[in-house]
């Protein structure tokens, strides 16, 4: 549902710059959320299509394809919640929320919501640690943590031992599925608790099946896209604007930066770290060369 909306976000971009005298070509790879399928695909990318920028996306193409590409003349943005791939990589740039903020202002709410003591399903994945550095701040004593690696489908045992805690809320902050999966257990279990997650997890499928449950969620998530690109992507259905929003204002700024500076990789290196602000995903700035996003 992400994948589909960057696609049309990029197809946007690329029309426009080349109406603006920026002509790119883009190849587009579908690594199905496998981190080897991601590196192979890098691979492909750099090595048969010589290309010139990478944009991938979520945790296991960030890691895998930033530690692929980071000692090579290509510069590469991710999309996703992890900070590892920006060591030691001067062409990589982050985009994406900043899950440990995030996290602690779900939790603050919470707190705000009379909640004393909250449980938290942590991915087994640098966004989970990060999600769960931002509640910790908030819930040191009364934290309750059970883990689990992604692609897992039943939470019904964590939820139980999390709920013998006497926990009034849960946050989990994996993909569609996590929140999917959570939901289904507390329905089925009758936990009624609270859920806190992030928003891009709260798609059409998710209310459908879950709109009652999710009275009295917290979210955290990106500011609305701006009217004039939700416009823009209204002939198409998307299951979120936000990474078409995401694809199309990072894809424009690398076309730039590379073009502007015919292909000098230092050179594109500034202009992308003095990127312009860009109201459609409410992009502010990069602050080392993380995008700095309004939430």
């Amino acid at each position: 549902y992400w994948g589909e909306s960057t696609q049309v976000g990029a197809l946007i971009a690329q029309k426009e710059l080349a109406a603006e005298g920026y002509p790119i070509e883009l190849i587009f790879e579908d690594y199905q959320l496998v981190a080897k399928n991601s590196v192979t695909a890098a691979k492909k990318l750099v090595e048969v299509d010589g290309v010139d920028a990478i944009y991938s996306e979520f945790n296991p193409a960030a890691v895998a394809v930033g530690s692929y590409a980071k000692n090579l003349p290509v510069l590469h943005v991710y999309d996703a919640a992890v900070e590892s791939p920006l060591e030691n990589a001067p062409l990589t740039f982050k985009t994406y929320l900043d899950y440990r903020q995030g996290c602690k202002e779900v939790a603050e709410k919470f707190k705000q919501k009379g909640v004393e003591k909250i449980g938290f399903l942590k991915a087994n994945l640098e966004f989970g640690q990060l999600c769960l550095k931002g509640i910790s701040e908030v819930y040191a004593e009364n934290l309750f943590v059970e883990g689990y690696n992604l692609g897992d489908t039943d939470f019904k045992t964590q939820l139980l031992k999390l709920k013998e805690q006497n926990i009034e809320a849960v946050i989990n902050v994996g993909f569609e599925s996590e929140t999917l999966n959570t939901l289904k257990v507390i329905t089925e279990q009758g936990l009624n608790l609270p859920y806190g997650t992030v928003e891009d997890t709260i798609t059409a499928q998710v209310k459908e099946k879950y709109g009652k449950e999710l009275n009295g969620s917290v979210t955290f998530g990106f500011v609305s896209v701006d009217e004039a690109f939700s416009n823009k992507i209204r002939p198409y259905v998307l299951s979120t604007e936000y990474g078409a929003a995401t694809a199309y204002t990072h894809i424009k700024q690398l076309a730039r930066a590379l073009s502007e500076c015919n292909n000098d990789l230092e050179c594109a290196k500034n202009k992308m770290k003095s990127s312009a602000p860009d109201s459609a995903i409410g992009f502010e700035k990069f602050e080392d060369n993380i995008a700095v996003l309004k939430m």
